[in-house]
């Protein structure tokens, strides 16, 4: 199992959406949020991680979705896999 960190402080803190089997933790904003990708059931999903909540950043019938950078308004910049293709997305907050 892959966990994602966080060094806050001088300590590591594991960041693992519930259910997940493998965490990548890729990007954090400056107020704190971070997007990453996860595994859980065969499936990649991207996450947002805001205020200690986590939410599900899919596009509607990727294979897999990776959230990997987030400014400061909360836009997420990422990619997915649809049909065996790889296409890069930007989700407005």
């Amino acid at each position: 199992m892959n966990h994602g960190f966080l060094l806050r402080q001088g300590e590591y803190v594991r960041i693992d959406p519930p259910g997940a089997t493998s965490t990548f933790a890729l990007g954090t904003s400056p107020t704190g949020d971070i997007v990453g990708n996860y595994v859980a059931g065969g499936a990649g999903h991207g996450f947002l991680l805001r205020n200690g909540a986590f939410t599900d950043v899919d596009i509607p019938g990727a294979a897999s979705t990776t959230g990997a950078g987030i400014n400061p308004q909360g836009d997420i910049v990422g990619f997915h896999v649809t049909g065996g293709v790889i296409r890069g997305f930007l989700a407005n907050r």
